[in-house]
């Protein structure tokens, strides 16, 4: 059994900083997040997401494949009867079905968890306990997420900038880039416009100013900052 090591609240510590502190130590564990009756758990790995679940019913893995169109609702209802008969993974009926081939049952298993772990980037209340162990040690399929680019693909669909930017410091906190900036960068999914964002933290800029002169959206420029300041 692991052992509980942290427990914070995620009005406090947003999950990004959640994470990055995780990785930093590279222990392996499970997140858990609960705000009332729903609960959320990423699954982490030498530095990796390796898994992710949620008692959202939405976010079940046959719900998640007929929400986004990748399997009919009478394939969807097949699986479900067999699945209740012989308790076999949905995602391995729908392969015997051939609705899925393997290779799209990895991918679509990937992007749901990914998306699992996203939706928690937007809560603003609730417990987080982090637990450490290895877990999902017998999982089928072992998906690899690096959790640098779960929290800036995470920190991007944040909703909140107001949010963000309390969280940066105010619109008036100056940044300057770090000693490592130019390595790390280089292991994250920038966009160009991300990377002429990065660009123009010289130390001077305030954020109001920053986000003014960066391309695109100004929301954009305060998310990317964020990400790149955890």
């Amino acid at each position: 059994m692991g052992q509980h090591v942290y427990r914070g609240n995620l009005a406090e510590t947003p999950l990004p900083e959640m994470l990055y502190t995780i990785n930093y130590y590279r222990v392996p564990g499970v997140l858990t997040a609960r705000d009332g009756e729903r609960s959320k758990r990423v699954y982490i790995k030498e530095g990796q997401v390796i898994f992710a679940d949620s008692t959202d019913r939405d976010e079940r893995f046959g719900e998640y494949l007929l929400h986004n169109m990748k399997i009919t609702q009478e394939q969807y209802d097949r699986s479900v009867e067999i699945l209740k008969k012989t308790g076999k993974r949905q995602g391995a009926i729908l392969v015997e079905m051939g609705a899925l081939t393997s290779q799209q049952l990895f991918a679509e298993v990937k992007n749901q968890i990914a998306e699992i772990a996203w939706a928690l980037f937007n809560w603003t209340s609730g417990e987080a306990t982090f637990e450490v162990g290895r877990f999902k040690e017998d999982e089928i399929i072992q998906i690899q997420l690096d959790t640098h680019q779960v929290i800036l693909q995470g920190v991007k669909k944040m909703n909140d900038a107001k949010r963000l930017v309390r969280l940066i410091g105010h619109k008036d906190t100056v940044l300057e880039p770090t000693e490592n900036a130019l390595s790390l960068i280089q292991k994250l999914p920038l966009v160009p416009e991300d990377i002429k964002t990065f660009r123009m933290v010289d130390g001077k800029r305030t954020l109001v100013e920053l986000c003014a002169a960066a391309p695109g959206a100004q929301t954009d420029a305060v998310k990317v900052v964020y990400a790149l300041m955890v």
